[in-house]
């Protein structure tokens, strides 16, 4: 069970990096740790600072938790691999329409 965890964490972390490394280094990602059946980790994102929590179902999709204070704040069911960076992204960065205008204001608000 604990290798069969171990390749399921790396196979995660690979789509992560393979379909959007530069987004996965904007959340702050670090503390890359095994889980059962899947992978966790903090992120340090603009909207969302906390544990990412991301587990493969039999379906073969994933279910993904946004981790705060040891609490589930929201959580995902039935993401498909190539859905898995958007839609962290959405909810750690978000990079929508007003992204460089918030940034902006946090930045540089004196």
């Amino acid at each position: 069970m604990q290798n069969q965890s171990l390749e399921i964490a790396k196979i995660i972390q690979h789509q992560l990096m393979t379909l959007g490394k530069i987004k996965v280094w904007s959340w702050g990602a670090h503390s890359w740790a095994v889980i059962e059946n899947g992978l966790e980790f903090k992120v340090q994102g603009f909207k969302f600072k906390g544990v990412v929590k991301i587990v493969l179902m039999p379906s073969d999709t994933y279910t993904i938790q946004f981790i705060k204070n040891k609490k589930v704040e929201k959580e995902y069911s039935e993401v498909y691999f190539d859905q898995q960076v958007p839609l962290i992204d959405e909810y750690v960065e978000f990079t929508g329409e007003k992204y460089e205008q918030d940034v902006n204001n946090a930045v540089y608000h004196f």
